[in-house]
């Protein structure tokens, strides 16, 4: 592991434990055995620091994203797909997630602008997919933006709630997750 990269792995366990404010750039240096210039070598400030865990986390969804948003599987599939992603993506790094949900107000106007233009791109694929349903007439006259908003705020909430020592597994989760969000919750008479 490099520097660069020990450097973020401590300070993402730090923001997600005290918060971005009080984590101290000093523990997150000795962390990794550097001096505070030392760590402001391979980032310019702490708030680099956040940028870099949060922009790089998005990216790395964003890359899966794109896999599952092809025209090979139809949009239920996909969604099915997105579903049980996102849960393997954020509820499987619960301390990335507790970052991303809390931790953007520290970030510059212009990081965090590029934060926005992320979650953007999320917001509109996923927009889209429920969109692609409607238009298969698989969908129940429910409007793909407020569906989209409720899919991220089940998604997200997990941070909260999911114990990743529990009895139940990321993919039992995911599975569930899809399966409440695209079918409901109530047997069929």
């Amino acid at each position: 592991m490099s520097k660069k990269e020990a450097i973020l792995k401590a300070a993402t366990k730090m923001f997600a434990a005290q918060g971005f404010e009080r984590a101290p750039v000093r523990k997150i240096a000795e962390k990794v055995d550097l001096s505070v210039p030392g760590m402001f070598h391979y980032f310019p400030s702490k708030e680099d620091i956040l940028n870099e865990i949060m922009i790089g986390f998005m990216d790395e969804g964003y890359k899966k994203l794109k896999e599952l948003n092809n025209d090979a599987l139809g949009p239920v599939e996909r969604v099915e797909g997105f579903c049980k992603f996102y849960i393997d993506h954020y509820a499987g790094n619960q301390d990335l997630l507790t970052i991303l949900v809390s931790e953007w107000k520290y970030l510059s106007r212009e990081h965090r602008q590029e934060f926005f233009d992320k979650q953007r791109v999320y917001v509109d694929a996923l927009k889209k997919l429920f969109g692609d349903l409607a238009e298969k007439g698989l969908l129940k006259p429910i409007d793909p933006s407020i569906l989209t908003l409720m899919f991220f705020g089940m998604v997200l909430w997990t941070y909260n709630w999911y114990d990743p020592r529990g009895k139940m597994g990321l993919e039992e989760l995911g599975s569930i997750f899809s399966d409440v969000f695209l079918r409901g919750v109530l047997k069929k008479n």
